[in-house]
């Protein structure tokens, strides 16, 4: 068997029928689809235990007790029989080509894994978007050049998904990591299964082929404000994950640190400013200041902020958190609705 598509399914009934159909229709027939009920409470168990009933020689169920969207992933990876595992969410769907296109690039490249683009839908509106490629179509890194790879984990988000990469069966079933220690926050589990895997792989290809569809919600978790929420976004036990990675890729100098410490920032900010953003009157806003931002970050990456390698605005943005001004923090507010004044023409 050449692919197997796991599916994590936790209280998705709205959208799994659409989903699974995603992938019984794929022009490749070579596939098995693993459906892991992690202990849903709506209909999604039943409705995977009739896809099943209805296509057995295309879907398995594994029910499990809830344990998260990790565990549930895991569950999947370790049941696998298919050479190649892709991943797809229960609220997204596939790409009629997808499974076809990545095998016919494995087949040419001989690619231990294949990381493809993908398209955003936006449901308030309907409304469909290709992501903007990353490397030119059919790039191979292998050697060397997968450090390009690595580059792109440390100093950005645009690789994270492990739901755009078809990645090689043994490679996932091989990955030592301790992941119950992290299954209580998913926060940038994307990211925590594919640092093993890249590390592992002796060649990746990319393709610009937007074979998947990412369902982007019209209400999210970080668009309200809910404190207790900060530190499991950032999860800062990832990204300790990310800078032991970088040690064993030799790319601890001073240059991938500075990306690294830069990425750690801006994500705190990103933070920072969805929820000061979200907050309603002053008192709100008090209470977004009064957290202890800080302690997201470490010792070396307060001595990176505290330098002259961060951006002046980004520094004084960071200052303003830590020192808790909320004066400052308005009129960084007031600026930046400005500027999205100005970029829409008003």
């Amino acid at each position: 068997m050449f692919f197997s598509v796991l599916v994590p399914v936790y209280n998705a009934e709205r959208y799994l029928e659409e989903c699974v159909n995603s992938a019984l229709h794929q022009t490749e027939r070579d596939f098995e689809l693993v459906l892991v009920d992690d202990g849903a409470t709506d209909e999604s168990g039943a409705m995977c235990d009739r896809f099943a009933a209805a296509h057995p020689e295309l879907v398995r169920v594994i029910h499990q007790q809830n344990g998260g969207l990790i565990c549930a992933r895991r569950a999947g990876i370790a049941a696998a029989r298919g050479r190649f595992c892709v991943f797809l969410d229960a609220d997204d769907a596939l790409e009629q080509e997808c499974l076809s296109t990545i095998r016919e690039t494995i087949e040419q490249t001989c690619a231990d894994i294949v990381i493809f683009n993908n398209f955003s839908f936006f449901e308030e509106d309907k409304r469909t978007e290709p992501n903007a490629p990353v490397f030119t179509d059919n790039t191979v890194f292998c050697g060397e050049e997968k450090k390009r790879i690595y580059m792109e984990l440390i100093a950005s988000w645009r690789l994270n998904n492990i739901w755009t990469k078809a990645i090689r069966t043994d490679l996932l079933q091989a990955d030592d990591t301790p992941f119950d220690r992290f299954a209580s926050n998913p926060h940038m589990e994307d990211l925590l299964q594919t640092l093993y895997p890249v590390t592992h792989a002796e060649r990746i290809v990319y393709r610009t082929n937007e074979l998947y569809l990412y369902r982007r919600h019209g209400s999210s978790m970080t668009r309200k404000l809910n404190l207790s929420q900060i530190s499991r976004l950032y999860n800062g036990a990832v990204l300790q994950q990310l800078r032991a990675y970088m040690t064993q890729w030799g790319m601890d100098t001073p240059e991938y640190l500075e990306l690294y410490h830069t990425r750690k920032i801006n994500s705190l900010l990103t933070l920072f400013w969805q929820h000061y953003r979200s907050a309603d009157g002053r008192e709100q806003k008090k209470q977004v200041l009064s957290f202890d931002w800080g302690a997201l970050l470490d010792e070396e990456a307060l001595r990176f902020a505290r330098g002259k390698k961060l951006p002046p605005l980004r520094r004084l943005q960071l200052n303003a958190i830590l020192s808790k001004n909320m004066l400052l923090a308005d009129a960084f507010v007031a600026i930046g609705n400005i500027r999205m004044r100005a970029s829409h023409g008003a």
